[in-house]
């Protein structure tokens, strides 16, 4: 079995397994406030070491970049920001799970002088994102450590605080009992029912809601790790993915014509120089030996025919004027009917890109093409389906199977062609089994 899975993967709803809903136990709950504890602690820790040292750095280079000397000063504050910005990355990736990517740095150019390469780092705008973040989250751990603490201490008076107040009951005087439910005149034993009432009312509030605070304190110390220290990794795997997109579509564009030379100059080309000669020969025959010149003639028939035969067949893989004409579900039909295989299709009508549905076209053809030279299959299936933003093509049939993508074959060059439109290619062929083509191609790309 063969499977290649290409950039911009998209899930299908329908093929994945229901998950099961996980069932709440108390030992992972608690495990989850006790790391962000942990985290906010460190992070209160590390950011109050950062904050001061990036700020000192920053605030003395700016006030002495004038001189010069402050240059060097600001490059060691925005290489500390940066240090502690990997700290960052480290502390949520262990202690609360969270995966923040590193964007890759600003390199100085290629040749450049030493003061270019040591004033790059202030080129680089992660760099001062780096030192934003440092300030950022200093701030933000101060708010968010006491927060969570309180919190849980709250949850613990669940027990705690009636438990501190029988201790209390029996060990100081009475005189010097002092409780909530004397403020509102009971006393007795009604009073200290009245204060375990109430602390465990409390304690009840902040132990039902400790988990969804911590929760949303964590996730809110993401989405600034995410904003400021990984935010630009998007954009930098964006950018990677366009240019592979465009250097697959130049790479299979360039096979495919490589391809298209070598079969017109092995079968066409030779086939109507074959004819030319043949009719040379009908000229020299035409007097001399009539029926001789009729013979030449109905085999140079024949070879023109077979000519138009494999011109029609190297042109299936170039959008027909059926397909702009009449739309993808009709040029697909036409595919179907001039395949030797029993082929069926289903296809509904959608309003797709053109070059989307040149893509798809080119897909089912190749696949089509294949899978009549190569699968033995008797039944071929079609079908091509929409799923969100993305369109799907599907191609199945009941052959031998043992597919492989080889570099230089017709299934390498299609896979170059679903790359370069930022789709992706799955081919599952496993022996005796027949061979399912499927590509999902973005209908914004």
């Amino acid at each position: 079995m063969t499977s290649m899975t290409l950039p911009h993967p998209s899930s299908d709803p329908a093929a994945q397994p229901a998950r099961p809903v996980p069932r709440w136990t108390p030992g992972p709950w608690a495990s989850r406030i006790g790391r962000f504890l942990a985290y906010s602690f460190l992070a209160v820790v590390l950011g109050a070491v950062g904050f001061s040292l990036v700020i000192t750095l920053l605030a003395a280079g700016i006030g002495t970049v004038v001189v010069w000397i402050g240059l060097p000063i600001l490059v060691g504050g925005v290489l500390v920001a940066r240090g502690f910005a990997s700290a960052e990355r480290a502390l949520q990736s262990v202690v609360l799970g969270h995966h923040l990517p590193t964007p890759l740095p600003k390199r100085s150019p290629a040749g450049a002088g030493w003061m270019r390469r040591t004033v790059t780092p202030l080129t680089d705008p992660q760099r001062w994102l780096d030192s934003l973040w440092v300030l950022v989250n200093f701030l933000l751990s101060l708010i968010t450590f006491p927060l969570a603490l309180a919190w849980v201490l709250g949850a613990i008076g669940t027990v705690g605080g009636p438990l501190a107040t029988l201790i209390l009951e029996n060990v100081l005087p009475a005189d010097d009992r002092s409780a909530f439910a004397d403020l509102l005149g009971f006393t007795g034993p009604l009073a200290l029912t009245i204060d375990i009432t109430l602390q465990v009312v409390v304690g009840l509030l902040f132990l039902l809601t400790v988990g969804p605070v911590t929760r949303g304190l964590a996730t809110l110390h993401r989405s600034v790790g995410r904003g400021l220290l990984s935010s630009r990794y998007e954009e930098q795997q964006l950018l990677v993915r366009a240019e592979e997109s465009r250097a697959a579509g130049r790479s299979a564009e360039s096979n495919a014509l490589r391809r298209l030379e070598r079969d017109l100059h092995d079968g066409p080309q030779q086939r109507l120089v074959r004819a030319s000669m043949d009719l040379a020969r009908v000229e020299a025959l035409a007097a001399k030996d009539p029926e001789r010149a009729q013979q030449v003639l109905r085999e140079t028939r024949e070879q023109l025919g077979s000519t138009l035969d494999e011109l029609r067949r190297l042109s299936r893989g170039i959008a027909p004027p059926i397909l702009v004409d009449r739309g993808l579900p009709a040029a697909l039909q036409e595919l179907a009917a001039i395949s030797p295989l029993l082929t069926r299709v289903e296809v509904p009508e959608l309003d797709l890109p053109e070059h989307v549905e040149i893509g798809l076209y080119y897909v089912a053809s190749e696949a089509l093409t294949n899978a009549a030279k190569h699968s033995g299959a008797t039944e071929v299936v079609v079908e091509v389906a929409r799923i969100g933003e993305d369109v799907r093509v599907r191609i199945q049939d009941d052959g031998r199977g043992g597919a492989e993508l080889r570099i230089g074959g017709g299934l390498a060059g299609l896979a170059g062609r679903v790359a370069s439109l930022e789709g992706r290619l799955d081919v599952r062929s496993p022996a005796g089994h027949g061979t399912r083509i499927e590509a999902v191609i973005p209908c914004g790309s």
